[in-house]
């Protein structure tokens, strides 16, 4: 390890390198500011880069996409917010598997001391946000600027109706891709490359610039990129009241209330724009002074610095006790299958760089002596060998082994199990935390299978060749750590099976001790080991047979989101609690109760609302008479479309509109605003309903 307060970094962006998403634009600003402060680092993108370039540490700048993959201390940057990963089956686990937790506010980091407050597990926190190096470029504000905006738009039309008022001002610099950005396009100035520069050099050339919200992002207290890149800008900065920057940058930033809804805040920001314009040198000294806060406290240079003294802790607490005083009393069994002694040579290799050993090392299988004989053990741990004649299975291998194991603890290493130097440390740590228990398992990486699957959150999944196996009744038995004299009724009789054995034990085991209360997760991604999937088909066949007569669990089969989990109004809607306080249409009860009669208008004329108006035709109580849209007129489907304040005012009485659209909240307000005061309202919110069956249908594309 480099030594000294520096580190040597691997910043890990797991998404296609020239991929142009905000990891990238990261990562570059990262490496320029490791420039600076004299840290060696590379960017890598997959898990053979990081284990060449085998650095001290890496930081995960996607946490919830990919889980820890390697031995190397793997910091996760926790900067967005864990709401948009709540329909993620893979996200938290993959989130918890990372060595240390970088963390961009105080709710983040509670969150996950919450989480894992039962395991016992050591929590590494450091702050980090998404910010930018600490360039500090001068303030350049004058009469003829412009609000610097740039965007992915990953989630629809952000903020369609806000961006849309300020650029008919001609008061909009907006950026990012051309094609996510078509119905902006007087105001859209072109793409910039993702390249740690551009962007902040463009925000500069702009004078000033926006720092707006989710309201996922004001909820969990992270603030987003925009703030870090302004200041180093010196750029002037508009923003919401995001509690983080009004705490932090107080009077040096002009604020916009986003509750009141899109053109209200848009008024607000035209309103700025307009001061700014004619008292461009007050606007230069509130640009510099944010700018003196960023430099002092979150540019990216600041950030890394307790990092050394993290990934040191992270080194310390990974495993029993730091000082190695001796062995552990457990009992590890290497079983030689199919592979034959070189394999488990592999085995016992990747055994010897554990920082807490075992007391034994039990090598069993044909040709066991000489696998066990040139392998170096580190003082006080015992290696011996047991033979078997030729011609054994690898489960045979690995009940003899266990049948001659001494310590009061007992794991394996199957064929293909390659542990990370904390395995064995972090196993027994969690047996002295808790010293009831009788079953210790670790979370497993086994290679991850490749599939067509088509990604229903917000995010591109990147390609991974491993992934943390799924939770389920049977922890993966490569992850186990058993007491021993709970084996013997286990071991008494040997099945006769190959890999399957590791499998068997480790069914049997979480039998007997979960229903009991005597099983512990340690939390910890500590090895990488085969899949189930792996086992020959008469084995899996095998296994099912030894739970015949256990009472069977009557399945619940692929149930649909928890009405909980699902959402009231997409995730940029400013105001989504209007959106709440609506009646909501999701099952087919919702629909059955709507007014006998009723002549409905359905809100937005695209994909929402045409999945709505098929679901609509299915009730002979309903009569759908058209479309209302923000943006469009004319005709869809056969049916006309009007914007709201063109509807005659002949054709409202009496009629429901349904809002088919992921600003529900900005629907109502603009209703309101132009027909509320001719005749009363009946609206319901099918947001809902259109966003489980989009998730759905991106399950099975």
């Amino acid at each position: 390890m480099t030594t000294g307060r520096t580190l040597r970094l691997a910043l890990h962006n797991p998404f296609q390198p020239k991929a142009p998403w905000a990891e990238r634009e990261l990562a570059l600003r990262m490496a320029i500011a490791l420039d600076a402060i004299g840290w060696e680092h590379q960017i890598v993108n997959t898990v053979e880069e990081l284990e060449s370039f085998a650095p001290d540490a890496a930081l995960c700048l996607h946490p919830q996409a990919v889980p820890k993959m390697t031995a190397v201390p793997s910091l996760g940057c926790h900067w967005n917010p864990p709401s948009i990963f709540e329909n993620d089956p893979d996200a938290l686990a993959n989130e918890l598997s990372h060595d240390g937790f970088l963390t961009a506010g105080v709710a983040i980091e509670r969150r996950l001391r919450d989480i894992l407050w039962r395991s016992g597990r050591s929590v590494a926190t450091a702050p980090m946000y998404p910010s930018s190096q600490g360039w500090k470029l001068a303030a350049s504000l004058n009469v003829n600027s412009r609000f610097f905006y740039v965007g992915s738009n990953w989630d629809g039309r952000r903020f369609p109706a806000l961006l849309e008022a300020l650029g008919r001002r001609r008061m909009l610099a907006l950026h990012g891709q051309a094609e996510r950005w078509q119905h902006l396009a007087e105001a859209f100035m072109g793409t910039l490359p993702f390249d740690g520069r551009s962007v902040i050099e463009r925000a500069q050339a702009c004078g000033m610039g926006l720092c707006l919200h989710l309201p996922a992002h004001l909820e969990a207290g992270i603030p987003n990129m925009r703030v870090f890149e302004l200041c180093a800008a010196g750029a002037l900065i508009v923003s919401d009241r995001h509690p983080f920057i009004v705490e932090h940058f107080r009077d040096t930033v002009l604020y916009v209330d986003t509750a009141l809804g899109e053109e209200a805040a848009a008024e607000q920001i035209l309103a700025h724009g307009d001061w700014a314009r004619t008292h461009a040198a007050a606007g230069r000294d509130m640009a510099r002074a944010a700018q003196e806060v960023f430099l002092q406290r979150f540019s990216l240079e600041r950030l890394f610095a307790p990092l050394p003294d993290l990934v040191a802790e992270i080194r310390r607490t990974s495993g029993h006790r730091p000082e190695r005083p001796e062995p552990l009393p457990v009992s590890v069994i290497v079983p030689i299958g199919e592979g034959g002694p070189a394999e488990a040579s592999e085995r016992l290799v990747a055994l010897s760089g554990q920082r807490e050993p075992p007391k034994e090392i039990v090598v069993a299988g044909h040709g066991a002596q000489s696998v066990a004989e040139p392998i170096w053990v580190p003082a006080g741990t015992s290696l011996r060998a047991v033979e078997l004649p030729a011609g054994h299975m690898e489960g045979n291998a690995l009940w003899a082994g266990a049948q001659a194991a001494a310590q009061g603890w007992v794991t394996w290493l199957p064929e293909g199990a390659r542990p990370f130097p904390e395995h064995l440390g972090s196993l027994y740590a969690a047996t002295v935390l808790q010293p009831d228990t009788c079953l210790v398992y670790s979370q497993v990486l086994q290679p991850a299978p490749e599939t067509g699957e088509s990604n229903p959150g917000p995010f591109h999944k990147p390609k991974r060749p491993w992934r943390l196996v799924e939770g389920g009744s049977v922890p993966h038995p490569a992850g186990l750590l058993a007491r021993r004299n709970r084996l013997e009724s286990l071991l008494r009789d040997d099945p006769g099976l190959g890999a399957g054995g590791a499998w068997l034990l480790a069914q049997q085991l979480s039998t007997l001790f979960k229903t009991a209360g005597a099983c512990v997760d340690s939390r910890r991604t500590t090895i990488r080991a085969r899949a189930e999937s792996a086992l020959p088909q008469v084995e899996q066949v095998r296994l099912g047979h030894f739970n015949q007569l256990r009472p069977r669990q009557v399945s619940k089969g692929n149930n649909p989101p928890a009405l909980a989990t699902l959402p009231w109004t997409g995730p940029s809607d400013l105001n989504p609690q209007i959106a709440e306080s609506l009646p909501r249409l999701l099952e087919p009860e919702d629909f059955a109760h709507l007014p006998r009669g009723c002549c409905v208008y359905i809100y937005g004329a695209s994909r929402g609302g045409e999945l709505l108006r098929l679901e609509l035709a299915k009730w002979t109580h309903i009569s759908v008479a058209g479309f209302l849209d923000s943006y469009r007129r004319g005709e869809a489907w056969g049916l006309p479309v009007y914007q709201p304040e063109e509807l005659p005012i002949s054709k409202i009485t009496g009629i429901v509109i349904v809002i088919a659209n992921q600003y529900v909240a900005a629907c109502v307000e603009r209703l309101h605003r132009h027909l509320s005061g001719e005749v009363s309202l009946t609206l319901y919110n099918a947001y809902p309903y259109i966003h489980r069956h989009c998730v759905a249908e991106g399950k099975t594309a």
